[in-house]
């Protein structure tokens, strides 16, 4: 039965009963506590529409390779579970750059939490039947075993109807908290970023990176 909500620290009430000693502040503070997300999205969606620009070289085909984002300034969302705030401030570290990519830190999540990732984003591929693949790459905390970073991957977009066209993909990645990327202590825990591999040269065209999390 759904529970309604007359406001904030207002009675909660089930078909018209007050719940006993049930507050609507109190499902506001579970809602905190469970689930979330962290958005960061490029000039794309505000004055100007410019998604952030990754080429790839025929050097860089059929090879995993981050991706350059430019946040807009209007463009970072932190609504992380309240555990995750309270471990670390900053959910992310890096410049948006291939050269200092964004890392996303899963500090302050526990073996029961899980999330989703999706990313918005175009490929403009310079030759025709070509194929675009996307992964999370996974750094684990210390102390694991094994010790080396893993993948959870996908083909996204395969491309037949032409070069020079912008194909528009939404690659969504799932994965749980396992004990290898959980909260090990203070600092230590697992992180994840976005990579894309191209089998031709082409252009990336980045628009939003978006983490969906609960606990």
């Amino acid at each position: 039965m759904a529970l309604f909500i007359n406001g904030v620290n207002q009675a909660v009430t089930q078909n018209g009963t007050p719940v006993a000693g049930l507050q609507s502040s109190d499902l506001i503070l579970a809602r905190d506590y469970t689930q979330g997300y962290y958005g960061l999205l490029s000039n794309f969606y505000f004055t100007g529409g410019v998604a952030t620009e990754t080429e790839i070289e025929l050097e860089d085909t059929n090879t995993w390779i981050d991706v350059n984002i430019t946040t807009d300034a209007l463009g970072l969302f932190d609504n992380r579970p309240s555990t995750m705030k309270a471990a670390q401030p900053a959910g992310h570290t890096g410049a948006g750059t291939q050269a200092d990519p964004i890392i996303f830190d899963l500090e302050g999540l526990d073996l029961h939490a899980h999330a989703n990732f999706r990313a918005s984003m175009t490929f403009e591929p310079d030759i025709d039947e070509s194929q675009l693949e996307t992964r999370l790459l996974f750094n684990r905390h210390s102390g694991t075993t094994p010790s080396d970073d893993f993948a959870i991957e996908e083909v996204s977009l395969n491309m037949t109807q032409g070069a020079d066209v912008e194909y528009a993909i939404e690659p969504m990645l799932s994965f749980f908290v396992g004990d290898t990327i959980d909260t090990n202590g203070v600092g230590d825990a697992g992180k994840c970023r976005f990579q894309v591999k191209a089998s031709v040269e082409g252009t990336v065209r980045m628009r939003a990176l978006t983490w969906y999390i609960q606990l």
